[in-house]
Order: C-alpha cells, then sequence, then structure tokens
C-alpha cells in the first residue's frame, strides 16, 4: 500500500489551522513537521508534500534545503510567505536549492488544493486511483472506491446515495474527480477503465458512457465539460449547488 502524507511546517496557527481543517476534509494525513530537519527522519517508502513557512520561526534560510533534500525523491516542498514578505531574490533562491513550488499564505483554498494534486500528479502518479475516498473541492460529493458509493450533496443536510451507476461509469466518475479541474484525456480514460480490454473500444464508446453519467448525476453532471480533441474535465464550483 502506498503510504503518502502532508507535512505542515507552519508556525503562524491561524494559517495552520485553517490549511489542516482544509486538508484533512480531502481525507490526505496531516502531520505537524517541527523543523526541516524532520525530513531527514521520513521513511524513504512514505512519499508525501510538505508546506513550509518562510519566517524567522519556519524557514530562514534557501541553504539549509539542499542537503537534506539531497537524493530524496519522495518529498516535495512548498514554501510559501506572507504577502509581500519575501523578495523575487529569496523565492529564487528557495527554488534553486530545492523547493518545487512557491505560494502566498493568502492563496484560494480551491488553487492551494489543485496545486497540490498538481504535485502529487508529479510526484506519484499512481496516487490518486490509489487513494479509496475522494471528495470534491466544495466538498459535496464523496466517493468511495472500496464501498463503490457516491454521495451527492456530502456536506448538505439533503445527501443522498447515488444509485444505478454501472462499474464503467463508477471508475469514470472516480478518475475525473481524483482530478477535479485538470483535463483528463479519452486515452487516459480507455487504458485504466478498460484496462487490457482498452484496444477494443473507440472514443465513442468513452463518450457515450460519459454521456450517460452526466444525466444520471442530473445537476452535478453539468460540472463534467468537455474538453474538444482531448478528453473531459470536473469543474468545481465556487459555491455549492442549488
Amino acid at each position: 500500500m502506498i503510504k503518502f502524507a502532508l507535512w505542515l511546517m507552519i508556525p503562524d496557527r491561524d494559517i495552520a489551522d485553517k490549511w489542516y481543517r482544509l486538508l484533512t476534509r480531502e481525507r490526505f494525513n496531516v502531520k505537524p513537521l517541527p523543523d526541516l530537519s524532520h525530513i531527514s527522519r521520513i521513511h524513504q517508502d512514505t512519499w508525501g508534500i510538505a508546506l513550509a513557512e518562510i519566517c524567522p520561526e519556519g524557514l530562514t534560510s534557501p541553504q539549509d534545503m539542499k542537503p537534506l533534500l539531497n537524493g530524496r525523491k519522495n518529498v516535495s516542498i512548498i514554501v510559501f510567505s506572507k504577502p509581500g514578505k519575501t523578495s523575487n531574490a529569496d523565492i529564487s533562491a528557495y527554488l534553486e536549492n530545492g523547493a518545487d513550488d512557491f505560494i502566498h499564505s493568502d492563496i484560494d483554498e480551491r488553487v492551494l488544493l489543485s496545486k497540490i494534486k498538481a504535485h502529487i500528479r508529479r510526484l506519484l502518479p499512481s496516487l490518486n486511483m490509489a487513494r479509496t475516498v475522494v471528495t470534491s473541492a466544495s466538498g459535496d460529493i464523496e466517493i468511495e472506491k472500496v464501498k463503490r458509493t457516491v454521495t451527492l450533496g456530502f456536506s448538505s443536510s439533503k445527501s443522498k446515495v447515488l444509485n444505478g451507476l454501472t462499474p464503467k461509469e463508477f471508475e469514470i466518475f472516480f478518475i475525473l474527480l481524483s482530478n477535479e479541474n485538470s483535463v483528463v484525456s479519452r486515452k487516459t480514460l480507455m487504458e485504466d477503465v478498460w484496462r487490457e480490454k482498452s484496444g477494443y473500444i473507440n472514443f465513442e464508446t468513452i463518450d457515450k458512457h460519459v454521456e450517460t453519467l452526466r444525466r444520471k448525476l442530473g445537476e452535478y453532471g453539468k460540472r463534467i465539460k468537455t474538453v474538444y480533441g482531448t478528453g473531459y474535465t470536473y469543474k468545481s464550483l465556487a459555491k455549492e449547488p442549488v
């Protein structure tokens, strides 16, 4: 089984609490990271992303990163600071010394989640499909892979389990929601859903399954957008559906 964690090295308690709630809601394994030296204690078979704050109580020098990250392909680091607190020269230095990305602490939560998911796809491409529970960015849809259930309106008092999805429709929706706001090609759907039989189907078959899936999802089905010539994407909403 794949081991994955998100580590928070965030002295600012308000930011730490806010992001902890956000990430645990997404069912990630979130852990505190007292200081950067603890990266050396992370087992090589555990993959993850560290969110590290640039501040006097957190990250203080870009040069401290390289020795700890040298040869560690299992850890990705996203550094951040409050707006206007870090110069472009310092940001560049952190990126040159091992950081994978830089963000500001006032980043929109949806953008933060999308960035983390993008890093996951690059750090460990098979992780999304290894997850057993996936929740939409707005928190209103949850898919449980083991139970093979789709719950609509998950974060409201009017939640309901969607019945009637075929196995192929379920798998397509699981892949789309796992890659929320990212484009999933028809070729990827073909290979991940039909697997060894993918050579015997065509793109029109996928399109028909997606169209039926949209209809069964009702209002939620409108979030599945066609990217013409490529595939599909599941777009999150800024507000809960009515």
